[in-house]
């Protein structure tokens, strides 16, 4: 909390010992260490409040990344399956086209063949 030596502890230390008296400065000064104790005690919980609370906030803010960033590959996968499905749907187009033309080809061939052995 605040810097004191040696001497300014024994300066203060005699200006106990002279104010207060020798029988009542063992309690006193027991007294203080207690009531120092519990505020280095605060100060501790304080901070670790602090650092816990800090803590949540870089958690939350990297759970939005994480949630911003799984939307983005949900939208690509989407696009990519509605891309997928469309060039199927074309392939299944065509192969249904070129049967069509396949099977008038065949109807074609077999008529003229008809008619050649008529």
């Amino acid at each position: 909390m605040f810097d004191a030596g040696f001497l300014e502890m024994l300066l203060i230390g005699v200006i106990a010992l002279l104010v207060i008296g020798p029988e009542r400065l063992p309690g006193i000064a027991a007294k203080a260490g207690k009531m120092i104790g519990k505020a280095r005690a605060f100060v501790a919980s304080t901070r670790s409040d602090i650092e816990r609370e800090f803590q949540a906030e870089e958690m939350r803010n990297l759970l939005k990344k994480q949630e911003s960033e799984i939307s983005e590959l949900r939208d690509i996968m989407q696009s990519k399956a509605e891309d997928l499905r469309q060039g199927f749907d074309q392939a299944g187009a065509q192969i249904e086209n070129s049967g069509r033309e396949l099977q008038d080809s065949v109807h074609e061939s077999l008529q003229v063949a008809s008619d050649k052995k008529s």
